[in-house]
């Protein structure tokens, strides 16, 4: 490397090994080498430490370490509550009882950790500011000559609304304690500080009871743990010191750790209750704010609270002064904020059925606040290292697939992007991402098979099978779900990943259509439109249908014709399936309304103005037209089911694309995004044909098609 032979020589060389000179190369002087030198000499004379060269001990990862306990230390929030522990037979510590040890939020390392290897002459800013895990905060830090413990990130309630169920919350303390035991590389024993507060211990008891008694046996399912003080824990802990942190103060009281309820709206947990599709379209298709004031301050029922101001959200923004007090403005995003704090707080001391129920206000405002749980992408990465992708919202495009890690940013953005309409939806994605995370690190052989995760499916699967268990519409179980808590929830999952060869039957089921008895009647399957001409077979129907769809246009009678096609089912889904709002039931539009009433008409243009893709509007006024020839070819044919466009449509692409490349059958959720391609660019005649033989396959009905 440093010296060389010239090249009128070398042969001489590989005749006589070592007997011509060699000359010095170019790169003068050799610093790596002197550097090496150097090192090595310091090293030699006991000057520098091995420690000084690796301060973050990388080298020692290299090497088979034993597993060492976990310690837990338990601190009570005040002396009242360490009271009230002791009557368990919990020894716990308050944090003037542990001084001059400070006890501080894993924020405030993470602060810390920015200012190391900033120099303002030089213009360095120091370290990016990254989400913290638990094996950064278990450990004591030794901060310009100050004792310090950071809580894990975790458990932090503000950040995303997970931990406020303490199931939840119970079982993610003993995954990140089986994380760390793996995981744990340092030097000494790993300490995780665990603070107990009042909420805590009113809303999850014996579920944080039963995980107390569990840590004093010594073990944490299979984990060895060992409860004590941090006192006791100082001489074994790990630790780190950092002596310089430029002119970093902390805050004495962080605007994370206080929460000051605001009372601006009437609450009463009698007047509660999840509004009727009907109401929530009623408040949907109100304009005037004047009116949504009016009503949002004379209801009680946070419920319909919610559902104003997101209508008043989207007729102006988060921003919009309400006006409802006079001295200082209060925005439709303060009143959220006080909307989700009594969502949340309501579960202390209410009833199991009240507290499930508030869960979907939790969600619900959540969503709309744009909360996002900052270890998404952790979770994501945790799964797309044991060799899985993930698939956001329907999969109609290959933007959504997740293939690589991504920053939170991104993930948020495919999920705002791509998920359903209905707000909640995006919350309860990165719900699944976050379980998905979870189930896959500690069990994961259930994962076996699968290589891509689609999280939308498996919103369906749990909608679906939460369908069959109480007899409810997809639409109604989605909302049921949204109930659950988010254990509840995770439970779920994992039972449906467990049992997922089953579920896909149950989803079948859901979406068959039946008809009722048709005694010795020959069926006409017509299909219009008629065929197109020659001429027409090259064009750019996509671009077609895009057009139509942005133009809002529809055939002459129409809106008649729904109304006729409303006679022969219990009602229609127009757009997302399962959202309740897109759904017209048949008894009350047929009984109320007339086939030419213009409420009638403007409730159907509603739902097809709510499709946001102008092609998939126009698809699906191509199915209902084709819906409404059956039936006119048919009128005796009666459905005692609801016909879900969404549905109906998606067969309609499978069958197509089967009919073109049967071969591709058991690998038809990888095709999907190009086969709803081709589809669009399928002539309307094409497609009509295509709705008819989705029809026959959802209805088991038989017979020959004809153009």
């Amino acid at each position: 490397e440093v010296y060389y032979v010239p090249a009128d020589r070398i042969e001489a060389e590989r005749q006589n090994p070592h007997s011509q000179e060699r000359l010095p190369n170019d790169n003068l002087p050799l610093v790596w080498a002197q550097s090496l030198y150097w090192l090595g000499k310091l090293l030699d004379d006991g000057a520098i430490e091995l420690s000084d060269l690796d301060p973050l001990g990388r080298h020692l990862r290299s090497q088979v370490t034993p597993h060492s306990v976990v310690q837990v230390a338990l601190l009570a929030e005040d002396s009242q509550l360490q009271a009230d522990l002791a009557t368990y037979g919990i020894a716990t510590q308050t944090p003037e009882q542990i001084a001059p040890i400070q006890v501080r939020p894993a924020h405030h390392l993470t602060q810390v950790y920015t200012q190391i290897g900033r120099n303002d002459k030089l213009a360095l800013s120091g370290r990016p500011g990254r989400r913290l895990r638990s094996l950064s905060t278990s450990r004591i830090f030794l901060l310009r000559g100050e004792t310090i413990v950071f809580l894990p990130s975790f458990i932090n309630q503000r950040e995303f609304y997970l931990t406020l169920d303490y199931h939840f919350l119970v079982e993610q303390i003993r995954s990140e304690l089986a994380y760390v035991y793996r995981q744990w590389r340092g030097l000494g024993c790993p300490t995780m500080t665990l603070m107990l507060t009042r909420q805590l211990l009113d809303t999850g008891r014996d579920a944080i009871l039963d995980l107390i008694h569990q840590l004093e046996s010594g073990h944490c399912g299979s984990i060895p743990v060992q409860l004590g003080t941090l006192a006791q824990f100082i001489p074994t802990a790990g630790t780190e010191r950092i002596d310089f942190i430029h002119d970093h103060v902390f805050d004495s009281v962080s605007a994370d750790d206080i929460v000051t309820p605001v009372t601006r709206l009437p609450f009463d947990p009698n007047q509660c209750r999840p509004l009727t599709p009907g109401q929530e379209f009623e408040i949907e298709a109100e304009s005037d704010i004047d009116v949504l004031m009016q009503r949002l301050q004379h209801t009680a029922n946070i419920y319909e609270q919610t559902e104003i101001l997101h209508t008043i959200a989207t007729l102006k923004d988060l921003h919009f002064d309400t006006g409802i007090d006079a001295n200082h403005p209060v925005t439709v995003a303060d009143l959220l904020e006080e909307l989700y704090g009594k969502a949340s707080l309501v579960h202390t001391g209410q009833a199991t059925q009240a507290v499930s129920a508030y869960w979907s206000i939790v969600r619900y405002t959540a969503g709309l606040l744009d909360r996002y749980n900052i270890g998404l992408s952790d979770a994501v990465t945790d799964i797309l290292v044991r060799q899985k992708q993930i698939l956001i919202g329907k999969a109609f495009s290959d933007d959504s697939l997740i293939t690589e890690p991504l920053s939170l940013e991104e993930i948020t953005d495919k999920i705002n992007h791509f998920c359903r309409e209905d707000i909640r939806d995006r919350v309860l994605t990165q719900e699944i991402l976050i379980y998905l995370s979870s189930i896959v690190k500690t069990e994961p052989a259930l994962f076996d098979g699968f290589l891509t995760l689609r999280v939308g499916y498996l919103i369906l699967l749990l909608t679906s099978e939460l369908a069959r268990e109480q007899q409810l519409t997809q639409d109604e179980a989605y909302n049921q779900l949204m109930f659950l808590s988010p254990f509840a929830i995770k439970t779920r999952l994992r039972n449906a990943i467990a049992g997922y060869s089953g579920l896909g039957s149950t989803l079948q089921q859901q979406e068959t259509l039946h008809p009722r008895q048709i005694k010795d009647r020959a069926l006409d399957w017509h299909v219009l439109p008629e065929p197109s001409d020659d001429n027409a077979r090259d064009a750019d129907w996509q671009r077609q249908r895009q057009h139509d769809g942005a133009a809002g246009r529809v055939p002459k009678d129409f809106y008649p014709g729904v109304w006729t096609l409303l006679k022969h089912c219990k009602g229609l889904v127009i757009g997302d399936k399962l959202e309740s709002r897109n759904r017209l039931d048949s008894d009350p539009i047929v009984s109320e309304m007339t086939p030419g009433e213009k409420n009638f008409a403007l409730r159907v243009e509603r739902l097809l103005n709510k499709i946001h893709a102008p092609q998939y509007r126009q698809l699906t006024i191509e199915a209902l037209l084709e819906l409404m020839a059956i039936f006119e070819r048919n009128p005796y044919l009666i459905l005692d089911d609801y016909i879900v466009l969404d549905v109906l449509t998606g067969h309609a692409v499978r069958l197509a694309w089967l009919e073109v490349h049967p071969d591709r059958h058991d690998r038809y959720d990888a095709d999907k995004s190009q086969a709803w391609s081709e589809f669009y660019q399928t002539s309307p005649f094409r497609c009509a044909t295509y709705f008819v033989r989705a029809f026959q396959y959802l209805t088991n009905l038989e017979g020959d098609i004809a153009a």
